[in-house]
């Protein structure tokens, strides 16, 4: 596996222009982990939170969007 990042420019603000070289088995773990990630975030934005009623079982509240 080959990930290579090259950079080609330095910013003025610190940031930097790069090129990604990467081989077939390289892309293939950067969609994998990028995948994983993606999924990851979308569970804990959307993950509702559980509330406990005295007496009873847990409710889902719905989150509401502003």
């Amino acid at each position: 596996m080959d990930i290579r990042i090259e950079i080609v420019k330095e910013n003025e603000d610190g940031s930097a222009d790069a090129l990604v070289h990467f081989d077939k088995d390289g892309l293939a773990m950067l969609v994998q982990y990028g995948i994983i990630e993606m999924l990851k975030q979308a569970i804990a934005e959307y993950k509702m939170p559980v509330k406990t009623y005295t007496g009873g079982k847990p409710h889902r509240v719905k989150k509401v969007k502003e």
